[in-house]
């Protein structure tokens, strides 16, 4: 089955899914489906149909300009208006960004100034403490100084008393002592005594070696004191410097951290203004770019396609339904005329054969009047009976076979009866029957009732032209001459066994001959004319294969591509419409190896030049125009061409005019951009579809195989009611078939009586009837071989549409089979009617006038 094509996955369509509206996010509607006004409850493939759908058709190209014009203005103005507010939107987002920019450098630079600051009194700071640590270690040096001077000194004094310093305390012990025992001596003297005074000079001078010995301890002890304090106020002082110097460096860390900072900041301010004034710049671009695209947006184009193009199949069954049309329309009125013949034989004979009936009404006094409306009661109760049955049997049975012989999903066949036609034929067999009944009533009854009551004489022998060729007649048996002068002696007879043979072998020659047209016209479309592998639509127009579309097609390893451009135009004329393509191709050194253009007239292949066009031949032969002639196109904007045919190329399926891109650039006034490219591949054709449709640059893959599959099983239909009219050109052989054995024993039955009783048996009896029968069914077959080949010549040209031709000739095994076919059925009835002669009694049939 067909579901169309698709631009994803591998290009072909399995299945239809439906979903809500919901599901959609497009803008628009792009497809619209539009039914016409009145065209409900009329046949989808008739005439009114097409006619209404044209006119239809023609409105809306009328309509198209102006809807074209106003979704332009709808999309440009839409357009317009989302640059416009994308405008306003990146001058606010400016704004916005230039400000943002702005306070962080505001920031940035007050940060920066703080650092500077805090830089700057950190380094005062620090000389203000070198300073300081100068000036503190200056004065240490100098209490240092001093402390070791006293020390000199008054190691000096030690020195000088002879006393080390570690005898200090022990020597004031004992001056103190000693003090102090002259001191209780001199209190037991007078006071006036030597001793006393004595003792008193010594107190005096120990007294003052003592006050001496006192002060140096003090000094001493005093810078002792003084030495740890000052040791005390260097070690606080060390403490100090240390905490400042740390207090420094920690400022030092925190600066160097915080110009990271900072400059991280301006780094990423600088990087945000550039990425600012790129996306700015950028945006403005685009907002440029949009303004001059808006300026040179494609006028939006409406495609009107009706149902043969838009819907995937439907051309092919309306292809197959109006063949099959065409043949309903010519197959049958053979039939009926086969029918007609037969059953006015038949009618004719019964009554010849019920000329003594006849006869014996005429004695007993019934007027003719009264007698032929027995027969006609009879015959127009059979004609009846038998056409309305046939009618509805026909009109139920046979549709529903063929609506099955096509492999479409269809829905249920709905049968309907057209009564019309029925009573058009029941009033042509009813006044046929009527007419033929009538005739030979009358032609009989004008014979006198005696007369009637006989059998017909036999008609007297006369001689054939056979018999002047001696050497001929001379070695014929007697059985073989009385068959031969029988043949030419019952002239309608023979007429009528010929007849209605021949059109039976004639109806199964011409169905034979239908399926040998049909079949084979895609193998020799797609194998012999058209050579490519696959067809490639772009999704864009190209002028020529680089950049990705090249290294895409040697990716997927498609060789030899050959652009070419493919447009749909239609063919004008007073006579009527085709619809066509027209193919220019690039390079047509390319082109030729994938399109073998044959010319009709002497088979050899033709080329294209810049003075004409190729058209294929249905084009030529609908228009009856050939080399030199002129056709009228009109495109898709119904403007309209003129071309001149440089020759006529040999195809089968659809129209093509093929044209040079020189003579395209003359006519058409611009340079051709191909759309197509016909080309050879490797690999998995359904990875190759995908990989292509997936890559953006294409819009579908078409394979010449798939095309070809489609093609055959699209004749498979048309095949299969082919066989169906084999079968009841079959069925209709073996009731002709039968019905004259039956009527030609019927009629000879006292003539073959006869032959018993002289003594023929019943091999040699059926041997005498049975030559005569093959001797006129293979007449009938050669006749009917004869004018097979000029039925379905006929029927051919009938059915064929405007987009195929089919072969008219007809294979040599399609003559083979019509002539066993019917050879075998008559065969089977000559077995038949073996019984038949068997039981005709001798005496009976002889006595049977008396």
């Amino acid at each position: 089955y067909d579901y169309g094509n698709t631009t994803v996955g591998d290009g072909k369509l399995s299945s239809f899914i439906f979903i809500s509206r919901d599901n959609f996010t497009m803008d628009a509607y792009t497809q619209i489906y539009i039914t016409a006004i009145g065209t409900k409850n009329i046949d989808t493939y008739s005439k009114k149909y097409d006619d209404i759908a044209s006119q239809l058709n023609n409105e809306l190209v009328k309509l198209k300009p102006e809807r074209e014009n106003a979704r332009y203005e709808e999309i440009y103005n839409k357009a317009a208006d989302e640059i416009n507010r994308n405008e306003a939107k990146l001058n606010g987002e400016k704004a916005k960004g230039e400000k943002k920019l702005t306070d962080a450098k505001i920031e940035l630079d007050a940060n920066a100034a703080k650092l500077n600051n805090a830089r700057a009194q950190l380094v005062q700071s620090e000389a203000k403490l070198r300073k300081n640590i100068d000036i503190q270690n200056a004065k240490f040096k100098d209490a240092q100084s001093q402390i070791a001077n006293g020390r000199n000194q008054i190691d000096a004094e030690l020195q000088k008393n002879g006393i080390a310093k570690e005898e200090l305390g022990s020597k004031i012990n004992e001056l103190n002592s000693a003090i102090q025992y002259m001191k209780k001596q001199q209190s037991s003297l007078p006071a006036d005594s030597q001793e006393y005074a004595k003792l008193s000079a010594q107190i005096d001078q120990y007294s003052a070696s003592y006050e001496g010995l006192l002060k140096l301890q003090s000094s001493i002890d005093t810078l002792d004191t003084r030495e740890k304090q000052l040791n005390q106020g260097i070690a606080e002082f060390n403490l100090q410097i240390a905490d400042a110097k740390n207090k420094i460096f920690k400022g030092k860390n925190e600066l160097e951290i915080n110009d990271k900072k900072l400059n991280g900041g301006y780094n990423e301010y600088n990087k945000n203004l550039a990425t600012f004034n790129a996306k700015m710049t950028d945006a403005k671009v685009k907002i440029q770019d949009a303004r001059e695209k808006l300026s040179t947006i494609e006028k939006p184009s409406w495609i009107i396609l009706d149902r043969d193009t838009a819907v995937a199949g439907y051309s092919d069954l309306k292809s197959g339904t109006n063949t099959v049309t065409s043949v309903a329309r010519i197959i049958p009125l053979f039939f009926i005329l086969i029918v007609i013949l037969m059953t006015s034989n038949t009618m004719a004979r019964m009554i010849e054969e019920e000329r003594s009936e006849l006869g014996t009404l005429t004695s007993l006094g019934f007027n003719d009047k009264g007698i032929i409306s027995t027969y006609l009661l009879y015959v127009l109760s059979a004609t009846v009976l038998g056409t309305i049955t046939g009618f509805f049997a026909g009109c139920t049975i046979i549709p529903k076979i063929i609506y099955t012989c096509f492999q479409y999903i269809l829905p249920p066949l709905i049968i309907r009866y057209n009564i019309a036609e029925l009573l058009v034929i029941l009033t042509a067999a009813v006044a046929l029957m009527s007419f033929v009944t009538v005739l030979f009533c009358n032609r009989e009854l004008k014979q006198k009732p005696a007369a009637l009551m006989r059998p017909v004489p036999p008609k007297t022998g006369q001689s054939i032209m056979l018999e002047k060729v001696g050497f001929v007649w001379r070695r014929l048996s007697f059985t073989w001459k009385v068959t031969i002068r029988n043949i030419f002696r019952y002239k309608q007879r023979v007429l009528m066994t010929i007849i209605g043979i021949a059109g039976c072998t004639a109806l199964i020659l011409a169905g034979f001959g239908i399926k040998d047209s049909i079949n084979g016209i895609a193998q020799k479309q797609y194998g012999e004319i058209f050579k490519y592998d696959d067809l490639i639509v772009l999704k864009n127009n190209v002028k020529n294969i680089n950049g990705d579309l090249e290294s895409l097609l040697e990716k997927e390893q498609i060789k030899d591509p050959a652009l070419i451009k493919q447009t749909a135009l239609t063919c004008e004329s007073n006579i009527k419409s085709l619809d066509t393509y027209l193919v220019v191709p690039e390079n047509e050194k390319t082109f030729y190896k994938y399109f073998n253009l044959k010319s009709t007239v002497n088979r050899t292949r033709t080329a294209l030049d810049d003075n004409g066009v190729i058209i294929s031949q249905k084009i030529s032969d609908v228009y009856k125009v050939g080399k030199g002639g002129k056709i009228n196109v009109k495109d898709a904007d119904n403007n309209s061409y003129t071309f001149i045919v440089s020759d006529v190329a040999e195809n089968y399926m659809q129209n093509y005019i093929y044209m040079s891109k020189n003579l395209y650039g003359k006519i058409f006034e611009k340079s051709a951009s191909y759309n197509m490219i016909a080309s050879d591949y490797n690999g998995n054709k359904k990875n190759v579809a995908k990989h292509l449709i997936n890559s953006d640059l294409i819009a579908s893959v078409n394979f010449k195989d798939d095309i070809l599959q489609r093609a055959i099983q699209g004749n498979t239909g048309l095949n299969n009611v082919v066989v169906l009219l084999v079968c009841i050109a079959s069925i209709l052989a073996v009731i002709v078939l039968y019905n004259l054995t039956s009527i030609n024993i019927s009629e000879r039955k006292r003539e073959i009586a006869t032959l018993k009783v002289l003594g023929f048996t019943d091999g040699e009896t059926n041997e005498y009837i049975y030559r005569e029968a093959f001797i006129l069914t293979l007449i009938s077959i050669g006749v009917g071989l004869i004018l097979g080949i000029g039925l379905h010549h006929f029927v051919m040209g009938f059915i064929e549409g405007d987009t195929v031709v089919y072969f008219r000739n007809i294979k040599w095994l399609s003559f083979v089979w019509p002539s066993l076919i019917t050879m075998a059925f008559s065969i089977i009835m000559q077995a038949v009617t073996y019984f038949k002669l068997k039981k005709i009694d001798m005496i009976e049939s002889l006595k049977s006038v008396e």
